[in-house]
């Protein structure tokens, strides 16, 4: 199988899962897939398709120093994070790290 073919092969069945309405354990297990192979490839397209990952970077100053971050995350099927003025960079690098898996 080519490189390419492989690819292929992953979009649809990354695609056929998240119509499918199933669990991506259960889909796996049912397709007898490699669960781990599986969320690498659904990572590696949701990057690829993502304009917000693309590794530029942004410097954040706060400026000034207040009680509390600043900061307002919601997570409802889509990522939301509103800044006040004065938020803290460093609990924001820190949030950001955790929703990632890095904190």
């Amino acid at each position: 199988m080519t490189k390419e073919e492989r690819v292929t092969r992953w979009q649809r069945l990354v695609h056929e899962q998240a119509q499918s309405g199933m669990s991506a354990a259960a889909f796996c297990k049912e397709n007898q897939l490699n669960l781990h192979g599986f969320y690498s490839w659904r990572r590696r397209f949701k990057t690829e398709s993502d304009p917000k990952v693309t590794g530029a970077f942004l410097e954040l100053v706060p400026s000034s120093k207040i009680e509390g971050s600043g900061i307002h995350i919601r997570v409802d099927g889509r990522l939301s994070i509103e800044l006040d003025r004065d938020f803290d960079p460093f609990t924001l690098r820190n949030a950001i790290d955790a929703l990632c898996g890095k904190g």
